[in-house]
């Protein structure tokens, strides 16, 4: 019974060793103890500008000497939006893949080597003739292996590339790179646009926090002169209360601008790589975009869009990797030379040099090859019909882009003599409330044409601009041009 307690005990030991865990338990634990993976996700949080105990006492951020302009929030996103970090990764894979596709055609170099120990070196007796040896001679033993030896191998193969299918290879390679070249620009224009709207959102909640401010001023004012008139019995409790909830509701209203004035300067600071909580302040853009025309714009983005071009690099490396998995069944041919050295003394000499020309034929009787090939057409013709949605989603995005940056544009231009009118509204519309002429609704409609209008100015030309960065990233154009100006 104690043998087999000693054996159980054993067995738990073994089953507690990590390595013996790590075979044994499906989940593994790979080689990460909780300390270390802790002390991963702390250096990542450092890296990413994250406090994971935010309760503790981590100083706020010091605001910025002065307001963030968009080219320095452009600039700034350049190097510390995380997007951007993975497209540039992305983009150092596929440099790697070619040189994996180049070093192909290049020499390969091979080195083996072993020392083998045996119990006893190997032999074989001589059979001679009767008679030859004196009487009494033993016929000799001949070794024909060492009880030691040592041996060294080195082996240089060049690819005969006479197929053609290594240069058909390495060319779908280079396409690839091409098209992550071409989509990590369009990353970088997305994230531009992301980082303008974020920026022209964080100025037109602030504008819309301002308009909501001269609102409750204006009610506070009204509900003065509404309880003036109540108490002087000029004026119904009904009219009072009317005049009462609108200001409370325009005090909500800015309750939900505090709000999204703090969303859109979380969002900023997320794409440009801040701390998200960062009292991030922002200077204003006054300058109106200008638009190209519907035509040019559409011809440019044929031309340049990153996307549509990605599309194109990815239907040539379908193509070449077509080709190349079809040269692969024919023979593939290769030459080089052999070094072989090794420790023994029965043989000799004992390094040895050769070379050879060979080739390998796979017939593709399993119809593997034939599968691929398959496949890959397919893909290529799947791809061929990407190409075409995207030129008829990008003609759609364009014209929508186009559209909805023009129409702005006109209500900027509406709302700039709207405001006027609307302020000459409320002011004719509170004399005939003071004289009794107009009730508190009449009043509160005059101040709410008053406040969209003057909404729509402080809007539209931020809507504008980001629609108009919209449409230069669907353009395929640097976003930065636009800024070049102050824009």
């Amino acid at each position: 019974m104690r043998a087999e307690a000693w054996i159980l005990l054993a067995g738990l030991a073994l089953g507690g060793c990590r390595p013996v865990a790590m075979l044994a338990r499906p989940e593994g634990d790979g080689g990460w103890s909780e300390a270390r993976r802790g002390a991963e996700l702390e250096r990542r949080a450092d890296a990413a500008a994250v406090t994971l105990a935010p309760d503790g006492a981590a100083p706020a951020p010091a605001p910025r000497a002065a307001p963030l302009t968009l080219a320095e929030a452009v600039r700034l996103a350049a190097g510390g939006n995380r997007r951007l970090a993975e497209a540039r990764q992305q983009l150092a894979i596929a440099r790697a893949r070619v040189a994996e596709a180049r070093g192909r055609l290049f020499p390969s170099t091979i080195a083996t080597g072993r020392y083998a120990f045996t119990t006893d070196a190997q032999r074989t007796s001589v059979a001679l003739p009767p008679g030859l040896l004196p009487a009494g001679t033993a016929p000799p033993a001949v070794t024909i292996r060492d009880r030691d030896l040592g041996t060294l191998n080195g082996t240089v193969t060049l690819p005969l590339d006479l197929s053609g299918e290594l240069r058909w290879a390495l060319a779908s390679a280079q396409a690839g790179y091409r098209g992550e070249a071409a989509r990590l620009w369009a990353t970088t224009l997305e994230q531009d646009v992301v980082v303008i709207g974020a920026y022209y959102t964080l100025l037109e909640a602030e504008k819309l926090r301002h308009v909501t401010t001269q609102t409750i001023a204006l009610q506070r004012e009204q509900l003065s002169h509404a309880q003036e008139r109540f108490d002087s019995g000029r004026l119904t409790k009904n009219e009072l209360l009317v005049v009462q909830v609108g200001l409370q509701d325009a005090e909500q209203e800015l309750r939900r601008r505090d709000l999204a004035i703090d969303e859109a300067r979380w969002a900023l600071n997320d794409a440009i790589g801040l701390p998200v909580d960062a009292p991030t302040e922002v200077a204003d853009v006054r300058e109106r975009p200008t638009l190209p025309l519907v035509a040019e714009a559409l011809r440019t983005a044929y031309r340049e869009n990153p996307a549509l071009r990605a599309l194109v690099e990815e239907q040539q490396r379908l193509e070449a990797s077509a080709v190349s998995l079809s040269r692969s069944r024919l023979p593939r041919f290769s030459g080089g030379g052999a070094v072989d050295a090794s420790t023994t003394e029965v043989a000799d000499p004992q390094t040895t040099g050769t070379g050879f020309v060979g080739f390998v034929w796979d017939l593709d009787t399993d119809t593997r090859t034939r599968a691929r090939l398959a496949e890959a057409h397919a893909a290529a013709e799947k791809n061929r019909l990407r190409v075409e949605g995207e030129l008829r989603e990008l003609e759609r995005a364009v014209r929508a882009t186009w559209g909805a940056a023009a129409e702005r544009l006109a209500a900027l231009a509406t709302a700039e003599t709207a405001v006027g009118q609307a302020e000459e509204n409320l002011r004719i519309r509170r004399q005939q409330f003071d004289v009794g002429r107009a009730a508190s609704d009449d009043v509160l409609d005059a101040q709410r044409l008053l406040s969209l209008q003057r909404a729509t100015l402080a809007t539209a030309r931020y809507q504008a601009q980001t629609r108009r960065a919209e449409l230069q990233a669907l353009m395929g154009q640097p976003v930065t041009d636009l800024l070049a100006d102050g824009r």
